[in-house]
């Protein structure tokens, strides 16, 4: 039957698939070194945040970036109409900060949303050569954030993408949305050291000003809540004038989302924009996560197909001397067959672990790697279910706040 073709067919492909990613674009980011060498004259920076009702965050962010140990830079806080006292604060306390300047949105026009806008109005007052984003309930892991992700900046490269992981906490919720973040961050930044860039995240990004303009901004997207990061990334990025950086001291981290509601909300709008993406990227992203999926889907099937015209040499078969003892009475086709399934799934898993902790290593063990199994396993069905949520999906209905 044509079965028995087809189905050893996709698993086979799915996995060897799956081992090119892993051996040849992922390990790019394990080999990645971060350049060192400071230049002569760093560029000007002009930090921007965007922030509706987040006096408390900025009470607690604003000194830690105020005093970054960086000759030549400006934070911009653009206040999004915000109700909680966030415009009194800065108004007050913007003479006692030495690089603060704000912003005050007080309409929102149409056919904006408010991140987008707010960010467009930071990046207008900047004076910077550089703009370097992130968000109030971030934290910098050092006072080193803006030198040494300037620093991957000083070859030439005009956007520079930045890791931004969540707080522990206790329970599964917060190990998987590290986890989660762990894999986002190994396939943009393998695939922008590879020579595919297709995203960032917002929170840990740096581009040129003049190429947001370029890239006429959030123009093509401006009615959706998210992409004000990743469109823009897939817009203005290209093999030459990306880097990326994964030196601990630009960490950015970040407050993670506390119930299963919030959660699943914030990955909806993250997820939705990917429709958007070039095609050559969302062939690429979709060929890696297809090949994940169907490698765990048709590995039980796999086992019932094909025994009937396998053939292995005689120096890997199963023999019935071999079967006796486990309670087989006799050889059978299955038997080899389910061998060579068995060995090639667990083939894998192997390597794909292995990288994995690699990468975790790199990126500081943002996960416990122990946990690395379990959690890869969850991850298959946020996959398949965001993944059917996602293509139902219509981004310009999905809500923020």
């Amino acid at each position: 039957m044509i079965w028995e073709y087809v189905i050893p067919a996709i698993f086979g492909v799915a996995i060897l698939v799956q081992c090119i990613y892993l051996l040849f674009v992922f390990t790019a980011l394990i080999r990645h070194k971060n350049k060192e060498e400071e230049p002569e004259n760093f560029s000007g920076v002009s930090v921007v945040i965007a922030a509706w009702n987040e006096l408390y965050n900025l009470q607690e962010l604003l000194p830690m970036l105020d005093s970054q140990d960086y000759p030549d830079f400006e934070i911009i806080v653009v206040d999004d109409r915000s109700s909680d006292g966030t415009y009194d604060y800065l108004r007050t306390n913007e003479g006692n900060f030495k690089n603060v300047q704000f912003v005050h949105v007080k309409a929102l026009p149409e056919h904006f949303t408010a991140k987008k806008y707010a960010v467009t109005m930071g990046i207008k007052k900047a004076t910077k050569e550089l703009v370097l984003l992130t968000d109030a309930d971030c934290r910098p892991n050092s006072d080193q954030w803006i030198r040494k992700m300037a620093l991957q900046n000083s070859d030439g490269a005009e956007l520079v993408l930045g890791f931004s992981p969540y707080y522990k906490y206790p329970g599964v919720l917060n190990a998987f949305i590290r986890y989660e973040t762990l894999q986002t961050a190994i396939q943009y930044l393998s695939f922008a050291k590879s020579g595919f860039p297709f995203m960032g995240v917002g929170r840990n990004l740096m581009y040129k000003r003049e190429n947001f303009w370029k890239v006429n901004g959030f123009t093509t997207h401006l009615g959706l809540l998210s992409g004000d990061d990743d469109l823009l990334v897939n817009a203005m990025a290209n093999r030459k004038n990306t880097g990326i950086s994964t030196d601990p001291d630009t960490y950015m981290y970040s407050e993670p989302k506390l119930t299963y509601k919030d959660w699943v909300t914030q990955k909806r709008r993250h997820l939705s924009v990917g429709k958007r993406y070039k095609l050559r990227d969302k062939l690429t992203i979709g060929l890696l996560w297809f090949s994940f999926i169907f490698s765990w889907l048709f590995v039980v099937p796999a086992f019932f197909a094909g025994p009937e015209w396998f053939i292995l040499p005689e120096w890997l078969k199963v023999t019935n001397e071999w079967l006796e003892p486990y309670g087989f009475e006799q050889y059978t086709p299955y038997s080899n067959w389910m061998r060579v399934v068995t060995g090639v799934f667990l083939g894998w898993q192997f390597l794909r672990w292995l990288i994995l902790y690699l990468c975790n290593k790199k990126l500081s063990f943002t996960v416990n790697s122990w946990k690395l199994p379990y959690l890869d396993f969850l991850y298959l069905w946020y996959l398949l279910i965001f993944g059917i949520v996602t293509v139902f999906s219509n981004p310009k209905k999905i809500k923020w706040r």
